[in-house]
């Protein structure tokens, strides 16, 4: 069970940041003398999403078991892989989209700040099947 803790944890934390990144892209777009106030809402909108995401997390070691047979992890292997590519392929393409090369550097620091924070659980999603895999 815990597996697939790791993978909703991973889908779970990835789509809801991406929506609350585009949702303040779109705002820095139209006011890019905002910045401030726009990153601060953003880092609070990641922080109310990240709570059911670390939860699970957190219930997924805490419960965590070595499988019997590594066929145990594909499913939810391919998952969290799955959301570390649509994740960084949202935020990326975003960048290209109505951006004037005045606020260029500013949208691309934003992305690559939204980018981390997007690839946060599912790098800890991976750790954790990694440890669950059989000796």
């Amino acid at each position: 069970m815990s597996p697939y803790l790791f993978a909703i944890a991973s889908i779970i934390a990835v789509l809801s940041i991406i929506i609350t990144f585009k949702i303040h892209l779109d705002k820095l777009k139209m006011n890019p003398e905002k910045q401030a106030e726009i990153q601060t809402k953003f880092f609070i909108g990641v922080a109310i999403c990240e709570v059911i995401p670390l939860i699970l997390v957190v219930s997924g070691f805490a419960t965590m078991q070595l499988v019997q047979e590594l066929s145990e992890l594909f499913v939810p292997f391919i998952i969290i892989l799955f959301t570390i590519l649509i994740g960084p392929s949202f935020i990326l393409l975003q960048t290209k989209v109505d951006v004037t090369e005045d606020i260029k550097n500013l949208v691309m620091t934003f992305a690559m700040i939204g980018l981390s924070l997007a690839m946060s659980i599912p790098i800890v999603s991976l750790v954790g099947l990694f440890v669950q895999m059989p000796q």
